[in-house]
């Protein structure tokens, strides 16, 4: 899968606030005070950044697959790609750009749904750089965003993938979405799944803000997979509601974990799968209506240790993708 993306427009960041915790645990942010809640930050020095730009890339195709033809592209500084998906019924979807500085490219999916394409974003993170679609957040810490989020060359499908080091508050990336969206990522972590409450990726109406606008995330508590939502800390755990570290979904550590999402705002539903399989106690079907603007994904650590997690072959699309490369 070759990196492929929609361009959208980014928004404000706004002074971080608080919110309620999950057992009233505290945390504050660089530059803040602390506040009461799961998440609660400081405001730090604004900053503005844009990743460079993208780059372009090729895969070949396997038996049974059926390929799209190559992007084409013309225009100063323009870079076309293509790209071929592997396994029987896989589609290739192509594109095309013109322009002074356009990237065209297309995407493969595998598996799953055919989306028609990749129709919000798409990155195997393969191209050299971070795209310059998404952006780091919280804006406070942006200027040292290099401490929390690299390239790694630790790959899912390639040879590259990001890595966050969950060492502060929040590290995350986001880039923007229309209210309705399905998404794939595939992740790791370098340690087992906690007992402590933390985020690994989020839906979110407000500014990209930890602490703004509602916040619908699917991270780790009582040593198994959650969903959580911030305004309230209301909590769906994947063992059907024990707080215990007993049963659940439990991500071990070094190991690629394909998680899909179907995030529903105005129709008030998530839905949540990890290697194929829904996770049926973390759906839900009356969180809203929400009116989304950003995905995120990354590392906010609510209590509980520092995590090292790898994140590669993100796909967000209008239906879902499925768990292929």
């Amino acid at each position: 899968m070759s990196f492929s993306a929609r361009s959208f427009a980014f928004f404000a960041m706004f002074t971080l606030g608080s919110v309620a915790a999950c057992g009233g645990e505290s945390s504050s942010g660089a530059g803040g005070a602390g506040g009461s809640g799961d998440d609660a930050a400081g405001p730090g020095p604004g900053s503005t950044s844009s990743g460079p730009g993208a780059t372009s890339g090729s895969a070949s195709s396997g038996g049974g697959a059926t390929t799209g033809s190559a992007t084409t592209s013309s225009g100063s500084g323009d870079v076309a790609a293509s790209a071929t998906s592997s396994g029987s019924g896989d589609v290739t979807a192509s594109a095309t750009s013109t322009g002074a500085g356009d990237t065209t490219t297309s995407t493969a999916a595998t598996g799953g749904t055919d989306p028609g394409g990749c129709s919000i974003f798409c990155s195997d993170f393969e191209g050299g750089s971070l795209p310059s679609e998404l952006q780091f957040f919280p804006d406070y810490l942006r200027p040292r965003m290099g401490e929390f989020v690299t390239l790694d060359s630790t790959g899912h499908s390639g040879t590259h993938s990001v890595k966050v080091s969950g060492t502060d508050f929040s590290q995350m990336l986001g880039v923007a979405v229309p209210s309705n969206f399905w998404g794939r990522i595939y992740l790791k972590s370098a340690t087992d799944i906690q007992m402590g409450h933390n985020t690994y990726v989020a839906a979110v109406e407000g500014n990209g803000d930890p602490n703004n606008g509602e916040q619908i995330r699917i991270g780790e508590h009582q040593c198994q997979l959650e969903l959580n939502r911030k305004s309230d800390d209301k909590e769906k755990l994947s063992n059907g509601g024990m707080y215990m570290c007993s049963g659940g979904v439990k991500l071990v550590a070094n190991t690629w974990y394909c998680l899909e999402f179907h995030y529903d705002g105005p129709g008030r539903s998530v839905n949540v799968f990890v290697d194929g399989t829904e996770v049926t106690a973390m759906g839900v079907t009356d969180w809203g209506p929400y009116d989304y603007k950003l995905f995120k994904f990354g590392f906010e650590k609510y209590h509980g240790g520092a995590k090292t997690m790898w994140y590669d072959d993100l796909a967000l699309n209008s239906e879902r993708v499925g768990c292929g490369k």
